[in-house]
Order: C-alpha cells, then sequence, then structure tokens
C-alpha cells in the first residue's frame, strides 16, 4: 500500500469530549462495520497515465507511481477517465474523528464517488442514528478564508439558530476555511450554550483527495472494531490541501482515486440533496416531503454550478445581497428591471468579478452567462436578502419565503393551499398566510369559506401551544379569534339568508382539511363562540329531536315512553308529516323510537333501574350462590361493557380524553375485580372482599349519574365548574401530603439525633454531626425544631387553602361569565354521542351487537369490495352549496365595507358639527370680550 501522509505524526494525544449531537451511541459497533464493508467503497488508480505538465513523474490522477498499488498497468494510449482507470475497494477510512489537542469528536466515512443516495442515507439514519430532518440547508459559496462581516456573522448565527430549532441537518463543503470554518464556529457555541439533545447536525461533504493529512484518517490493517483516528489540524502548512473543521459533526469525504482534485464532491452532494427532498414524509407539513433550501453568500464558479444545479431541482436558493462575488452577480439580476441580456449579465460579471472574468477564456465566460440565465429563468426559486439590513428575522422569513414560494408553484402543489397554510403557520408567517392565503377569491369559493376559517383558527391555536415566544403565541392566538370571529359572521350572514343551505355548509366534509367538517374543525379547535351562535344551536336541536318537533314539550315525549299508544293519538307533534296515511302509523311510531332525545330518556331510565337493581343486590339479595337478580345485574353490566367497546372501537384513542368515558371503564373493570373475588365463596374473607368491591363499584356508577344533568341549561355549567374543581383539589392535596410528610420529617430529625450514622469530623461514608456542648448535647435548642416547623406549616397550609380557594373563585368565576356559551360547547358532545348510539333502547341493543359482529366477521371471510375513494368537493350538491356561501360571502364583505364608510362619514359629520360649535363659540367669546371693552 502506498503512502500519501503530507506530514509526519510523532505522536497523538486524545482529548475526548462526546457531544454525541442528536445521535444514539446504543448501536452494535460491529454490525455498523460490518455494513460499511458491505455497501461503501474507496478507488484507486490502477493506470498510471503519466502526466507531460507535471514535472514530478506524476499521474494524471495526481499521484506519483509509487504511491500507486501493486498491480498498477501503464497506460500510454487513453485520456485518463476515472470511471475506466480507477477501480473501486473496499473503503479503508471510516470511524471517529478525534481532532488532536481540541477535545472534539465527530464522525468520518471515505466514500466512492458513485455511492448510491440511498445507501448513503440509510447511514446516515440508521448506522449513525441522525433523526430525521424537517429541513435540508445546504450553504454554498465562501470556500476561500476571508473576515467574515459583523452583519454576516449575525445571519450565519441565525441561520444555525434555526437549524437548531427546526430540527434541521447543514450540508457545507467541511473545511476548516472561509464560511465553513465560521459556521463550525457557531454550531461550536450553541454545542456548548445548549444541551446534548438540540444540537446542530452539521454534515460536512468534501474531496479526499483535498484533505490535508489525510493519512491519519486510515484504519490501521488490525483493526476490525470500530476505530477513532486522531485528526492535526495544522493551519500553519502551505499546501493547496485543505484542514477538515472540527466542529462538524459528521464528514462524508468523496474519492474519485484523484488528488489535489477539487470540487468532486459536487455530483454525490447533490444528488444526495435531491434524494433526501424527494423522499415521502407522511408528518411534514411541506407537500409529505422534507423540504431543503440552497443558502449563498459569495462563491465564484463551483457556486454558480451549484445554484444552477439547485434551481433546476426545484430547490429554493436564499442569495445574500453584499456577500460579494457571485451572490451579488445573482441578486442584482434579480432586481433588475427590463429584458435580460448576456451582455447586461457580462456587465454585472464585470462588476462584482473583474479579476475572475478576465482569467477566463471567452468560451468559459459564454458558459457562465448561460448558467445565470438558466438561473434567472427561475425567479419563484430565487430569494433575495440584504447584508445591511440583517436583523433577527430576516434569515427565516427569507427561508420559509423561498419554501412558500417553491410549494405554491410546484405543479403537484399549487392547489394544496391547506398545506402551503401549514407551512406558514408553522414558520409563524402569519400576515403572509393572511395576506396570500385568505384573500385569494378561487380558493375560498373552492374549498369553502366557513370551513377554512374555522381550519385556520385550528391550525393557529395549535401553533400557539407549540410555541416557546409568549410574543408569538399570542399573536397566533389573537389571530385565531379573529378568524374564529369571521367564521361565526359569515355563517350567521348565510343563516338568515337560508337556513337549510346554511344547515348544509355545517356538515359539508373536504378531504384538504382531512375529512372534518365545520362542526368537527370548532369543536377540535375548541371555538365555543362559533358553536354557541343561534344558527348551529338550532341545528343541534333539530338532531336532538329528530323528526319530533321541538315544541313538544319534554314531559309528553317521557310519558310517551311508558304509554306508547299516545303516540299515533296526535299527543306527539312531529316536524314532517307522511304523505301516505297508511303508513302513518308505523311513520310515527319509528320517528319517536329513533329520536336521539328519546335514546336518551330511555337510558336514563334504565340506569336508574340498574342502580336501583345494584343496590337491592348489594343490601339485600347477596348471597353465597348468585340469585336469579344478581345474574340479571351481570347480563346488564355485560351490555354496558359491549357499548363501551363499541364507543372504543369507533372513537380510538379518541375514547379516552373524555372523563366519563374513563370513569365507565373504570366502574367495569371493578365489577370484573368484585365478580373474581366474589366466586371464591368458600374463602369467608375473599366473598366479603368482593361485596365491599361492589360497594366501592356502586359508587362510581352513582358518580357517572351526574353526566346525565349535563343536558340540562343551569346545571350543566355546574357540573363543568365541579370538574374542574375536583382537578385543583387533587393538586392541593398532592401539595398538602408532601409539605405533612415534610413537617414529619423535620420533627423527628429534630428531636433524633443517631451518632452512629455520622462523625465529629465528618467523612465521604458519614457525614459530620451536630454540634455538641460540654454534656454532649447539641448545642442547637430542639425546642426550636418544633416551633419554627409548626410556623412553616401553618403559613404554607393558610398560602395553599387561599390559594386553592382562589382557584375555586377564578373558576366559577371564568366558567360563570360564559355560562351559555359553555354549556351550549358541551351540548354538542352529547349530542353528538346520542346521535352516534344506535336506535334501539337499552338492554335489547345486545342482540343488534351481536349482529354487527357476526357480519363483521362474515365480511372478514368475504372477499373485500374495492371502494372507490371520495373526491373532495365532486357532488352537485357541494358545488352549488359552496357558490351560495361565495355569494353570502360577497354580500358579508359588502356589508363590513359599507359599515366602515357608514362609520366614517359618520366621523366626519360629528367633527363638521363640532368645528361649527368652536366657531360659534369663538364668536360668542367675541361677542362678549367686546361688551366688556
Amino acid at each position: 500500500m502506498r503512502s500519501r501522509r503530507n506530514g509526519t505524526l510523532e505522536s497523538s494525544k486524545s482529548l475526548y469530549s462526546s457531544i454525541s449531537r442528536s445521535t444514539d451511541l446504543s448501536y452494535n459497533e460491529n454490525d455498523l462495520v460490518r455494513f460499511i464493508q458491505d455497501n461503501f467503497k474507496k478507488r484507486e488508480c490502477v493506470f498510471f497515465t503519466k502526466d507531460v505538465k507535471s514535472n514530478d513523474n506524476l499521474c494524471k490522477c495526481g499521484y506519483s507511481k509509487s504511491q500507486h498499488i501493486e498491480g498498477t498497468q501503464i497506460n500510454n494510449q487513453e485520456k485518463w477517465n476515472y470511471k475506466k482507470h480507477t477501480k473501486e475497494l473496499p473503503t479503508d477510512a471510516f470511524g471517529d474523528i478525534e481532532f488532536e489537542n481540541l477535545g472534539k469528536r465527530g464522525k468520518y466515512i471515505r466514500l466512492s464517488c458513485d455511492t448510491d443516495s440511498e445507501t448513503l442515507y440509510d447511514l446516515m439514519t440508521q448506522q449513525w442514528h441522525l433523526k430525521t430532518p424537517n429541513l435540508v440547508i445546504s450553504v454554498t459559496g465562501g470556500a476561500k478564508n476571508f473576515a467574515l462581516k459583523p452583519r454576516m456573522r449575525k445571519i450565519v448565527s441565525r441561520l444555525i439558530y434555526i437549524a437548531q430549532s427546526k430540527g434541521a441537518w447543514i450540508f457545507t463543503g467541511g473545511t476548516h476555511y472561509g464560511l465553513m470554518k465560521y459556521i463550525g464556529e457557531v454550531v461550536r457555541d450553541n454545542t456548548i450554550s445548549r444541551n446534548s439533545e438540540e444540537n446542530v447536525v452539521a454534515i460536512g461533504i468534501a474531496s479526499w483527495g483535498m484533505i490535508s493529512n489525510r493519512d491519519s484518517l486510515i484504519r490501521n490493517c488490525d483493526a476490525e472494531a470500530y476505530y477513532s483516528a486522531h485528526y492535526i489540524m495544522d493551519d500553519l502548512k502551505r499546501d493547496p490541501l485543505y484542514c477538515l473543521d472540527n466542529n462538524h459533526t459528521h464528514l462524508i469525504l468523496v474519492d474519485n482515486g484523484t488528488h489535489g482534485y477539487p470540487s468532486i464532491e459536487a455530483k454525490l452532494r447533490t444528488q444526495l440533496e435531491k434524494y433526501i427532498s424527494e423522499r415521502i414524509i407522511p408528518d411534514s407539513n411541506y407537500g409529505g416531503k422534507i423540504p431543503i433550501v440552497c443558502f449563498v453568500q459569495g462563491g465564484g464558479k463551483e457556486t454558480l454550478k451549484a445554484i444552477n444545479t439547485a434551481v433546476k431541482s426545484k430547490i429554493p436558493c436564499v442569495v445574500v445581497e453584499g456577500s460579494g462575488q457571485i451572490a451579488d452577480v445573482i441578486a442584482s439580476l434579480v432586481e433588475a428591471e427590463g429584458t435580460m441580456t448576456s451582455s447586461s449579465v457580462k456587465e454585472k460579471l464585470l462588476r462584482y468579478l473583474p479579476r475572475t472574468l478576465s482569467r477566463l477564456a471567452e468560451e468559459e465566460t459564454e458558459s457562465w452567462i448561460r448558467w445565470i440565465k438558466e438561473v434567472l429563468e427561475n425567479p419563484h426559486l430565487l430569494t433575495v436578502i440584504k447584508i445591511e439590513e440583517a436583523g433577527d428575522e430576516i434569515v427565516s422569513n427569507a427561508i420559509s419565503y423561498a419554501l412558500y414560494k417553491a410549494f405554491s408553484t410546484n405543479e403537484q402543489d399549487k392547489d394544496n393551499w391547506n398545506g402551503q397554510l401549514k407551512l406558514l403557520l408553522e414558520w409563524n408567517q402569519l400576515e403572509l398566510a393572511s395576506e396570500d392565503i385568505f384573500t385569494n377569491d378561487r380558493r375560498w369559493e373552492t374549498r369553502g369559506c366557513t370551513l377554512a376559517a374555522l381550519g385556520a383558527s385550528k391550525l393557529l391555536k395549535s401553533l400557539a401551544k407549540v410555541k416557546n415566544d409568549i410574543n408569538a403565541a399570542g399573536e397566533s392566538e389573537e389571530l385565531a379569534n379573529e378568524y374564529e370571529t369571521r367564521a361565526v359572521e359569515l355563517f350567521t350572514e348565510c343563516y338568515s339568508s337560508d337556513e337549510d343551505l346554511a344547515e348544509q355548509l355545517l356538515v359539508y366534509s373536504c378531504e384538504a382539511w382531512g375529512g372534518s367538517n365545520c362542526l368537527e374543525l370548532a369543536v377540535e379547535a375548541k371555538d365555543q363562540q362559533f358553536i354557541a351562535q343561534p344558527g348551529v344551536q338550532n341545528f343541534l336541536s333539530k338532531q336532538w329531536y329528530g323528526e319530533i318537533s321541538r315544541d313538544t314539550k319534554n314531559w309528553k315525549i317521557i310519558l310517551c315512553l311508558f304509554l306508547f299508544p299516545l303516540i299515533g293519538c296526535g299527543f306527539i307533534s312531529f316536524r314532517k308529516k307522511p304523505a301516505e296515511r297508511s303508513k302513518k302509523l308505523f311513520l310515527y311510531y319509528a320517528s319517536f323510537f329513533m329520536s336521539p332525545f328519546v335514546v336518551f330518556s330511555w337510558n336514563v331510565i334504565f340506569y336508574i333501574v340498574f342502580l336501583l337493581l345494584f343496590a337491592y343486590v348489594l343490601l339485600m339479595d347477596f348471597q353465597k350462590e348468585p340469585t336469579l337478580l344478581e345474574l340479571v345485574l351481570y347480563g346488564l353490566v355485560f351490555v354496558l361493557l359491549c357499548d363501551e367497546v363499541r364507543q372504543w372501537y369507533m372513537n380510538g384513542s379518541k375514547y379516552f380524553s373524555d372523563s366519563w368515558n374513563v370513569m365507565d371503564t373504570l366502574g367495569i373493570f371493578y365489577f370484573i375485580a368484585g365478580i373474581v373475588f366474589r366466586f371464591n365463596s368458600s374463602n369467608e374473607k375473599s366473598w366479603y372482599s368482593g361485596r365491599v368491591i361492589f360497594c366501592l363499584d356502586y359508587i362510581i356508577f352513582t358518580m357517572r349519574l351526574v353526566h346525565i344533568f349535563t343536558v340540562s341549561r343551569n346545571l350543566g355549567p355546574k357540573i363543568i365548574m365541579l370538574q374542574r374543581m375536583v382537578r385543583h383539589k387533587c393538586t392541593y392535596n398532592c401539595q398538602y401530603e408532601s409539605h405533612w410528610h415534610l413537617l414529619e420529617a423535620c420533627i423527628n430529625r429534630g428531636t433524633t439525633y443517631n451518632f452512629e450514622h455520622c462523625t465529629f469530623t465528618g467523612n465521604e461514608s458519614k457525614p459530620l454531626c451536630v454540634e455538641l456542648d460540654s454534656n454532649n448535647r447539641p448545642r442547637f435548642p430542639e425546642w426550636v425544631t418544633i416551633p419554627l416547623g409548626c410556623i412553616y406549616m401553618l403559613s404554607t397550609n393558610i398560602l395553599l387553602v387561599n390559594l386553592l380557594i382562589a382557584m375555586f373563585g377564578y373558576t366559577v368565576g371564568s366558567v360563570q361569565e360564559n355560562n351559555d356559551q359553555v354549556w351550549k360547547f358541551q351540548r354538542y358532545f352529547l349530542v353528538q354521542e346520542y346521535c352516534s348510539r344506535l336506535t334501539i333502547p337499552f338492554p335489547f341493543v345486545i342482540f343488534a351487537y351481536i349482529y354487527m359482529v357476526l357480519r363483521k366477521l362474515l365480511r372478514c371471510c368475504c372477499k373485500n369490495e374495492n371502494k372507490q375513494p371520495s373526491t373532495c368537493c365532486s357532488r352537485n350538491e357541494d358545488n352549488e352549496t359552496l357558490a351560495w356561501e361565495a355569494v353570502m360571502k360577497e354580500n358579508y364583505l359588502v356589508r363590513i365595507n359599507t359599515k366602515a364608510n357608514d362609520s366614517t362619514e359618520e366621523m366626519v359629520q360629528r367633527f363638521k358639527q363640532l368645528d361649527m360649535k368652536l366657531t360659534d363659540l369663538k364668536c360668542l367669546l367675541k361677542d362678549i370680550a367686546g361688551k366688556l371693552r
């Protein structure tokens, strides 16, 4: 094997400082070594082709003949090409890299320039355990050493902050020069100031043949396990090679078998970025993909080629104007007015790159001009920021705007305005979302104005919860409330025009919002104002009573539950009368028993009977062997269990978000536990324990009865108050218990001293004893401990109790203030619960459950039918309803503008009147002054 050492490594002192940078070190190192050796190669030149321009008898690959591997052939005929004249061999440089005397450590790998992007990405995510990025920032330009301007340093710092907060990867050239060096320094500073879970992932992609001291990265022949290389950064060396940057977390060193040839890593880096940008990520707000942005500062030919490639790959670019060179050329041309010509491009090149352009041949100059013109053909992918305007938000605004422009102009996503809205809200671009999305009439008409406003309210409130910035969270909440108000006012406009069409808007769902309708979005966003408005409440009342007229008194409906013949005698009025008299009686009975209110009333009656039976069995009929009534009780609980299983099956994980459902589950499991103990009748203690568990379970079932009263307009809000105050009381109890134990410990420790567990001098195993007097008694008086503890507990309890009272008062006040609105919002859940229930009364609903299970099993055995996916907004009824809503929206906007104009005119009239009064007052004062004279 050849020797390619550029310097002598005499000694290596390893200073290890682990900064894990979002990686998991629990992987199996042997598996990692095996994975790398099986999938990654290096390249070696196997055909010595003499370079006639070289005086050192070098090959075209840049190495001398002695540095080639054994078996190298002589090539005197063909032009050297790495694909023909190099050979892939298993890579011999990978592992951890430790920078001497700096205490920094990262990961590195040497790989062939033809390495597959998928394999490399698997190495990074599965073997190096990097988290899937939420964003990729590819930094290009400024590869040479230069003094970074203070404003540019501020931009770089903000760039790293964005990468840290967004969970992004940063791609750079990875060397200790130019902008890459400064990026590494900012990464280092952020690593020191923040915890390891938030460390930035800075990935350097460099050319293997351009790395100084790279022989120290080659593994030893006997190294079978994971390898740690000791790398020396020699900044004082005067050769064309570069040192690796010690602050990058991962280094990818691209090899094509050459030495001293720069930029050979560009192709692999481009392919990797393209592969990452095309990966499907379900949770992404960027069209299901990983967003990537190219960040340009200064730069020359390679930077221009990188921008050109990025634009062709539909990757947006952020260009820093004022950073010099090619960045200024592109920025000036983007802002230039008029037609762009080759002469105007050349003029800009002469202005910003005079020395570079003077060294270029005419043909190469034309290539530069062509590349620039190709870049400027896609202005929507270019975003310019001025270095003199560098501020805290300029970088984040530029990146978010660049991503938004690229996303909204993409053929696949230009109509995905829901995704565009999520993207802008994620970057806190509230003004842009308001100005650019919700002012577009075509989108509003296509997707539904009310639905869109409620969707925006939901997204903004969700965004406010995850915002670390209090001001930003407040702005999101404020804008969410504004959208809710717009939705309320627009729906009121629609409802006043046509109640039936307005109610259709409430249940209209669209796939763009996850198949949700207006009511579901309003509930998820907790938009109580929207749910509490009269139009929505009238709709819920219709749902609650079904076909029964809302004018019917509740006592009449309950009476008909016991006296069925009254239904057909006109005792109950219905909203619709059947056309055929022969079917009149049947339809009346069907409409009555299918009403959610009737189902609710029947369930209440059944539940009260169930509690009475439960109490009777516990008090009067609890024998050693179960009686008939007790077996009936078991059957009723089984029906309740089946109903809970049905609700869990329909609602999924949302089932346990309701505290009443948790109480139901708890009650049923307690009952099952009681049965287990109760049936061990041979053991008197076990049998009695079963009865005690049943008694406790009865308390839970009785408390569950409180849920029934939420239907009451007066009692409903009071129940909400009780729920919230119970939470406060639980918190108080936790605090009280902890303080009580603290007091007990203080008293015990204050009056008891165990000298076997302490020493007079104190050491590592035993602490220092308290100071003693001449009689071996503690100098600190014991009687002080108890009074101090009592004072502490009294003051603490007083504070806690008063705090609890204050919390109770606040809870009562906040609920009482919005008493009607809170009840109407909670009423929605009760209506939806009983609208989704089967209309068969308890306990006979068990037969329906058995039928549903059997039908499900039969469907599983049979072949599944292919269902066509539902298309959003495809039905004619939906289109007609949305078109009508669009008209109502225009009427609403006209009315708002008219009110604003009227208000302005009214103010003008008031000012005129005031001016006239002032004029009269001046005249009066003049008259008075004249008379006084």
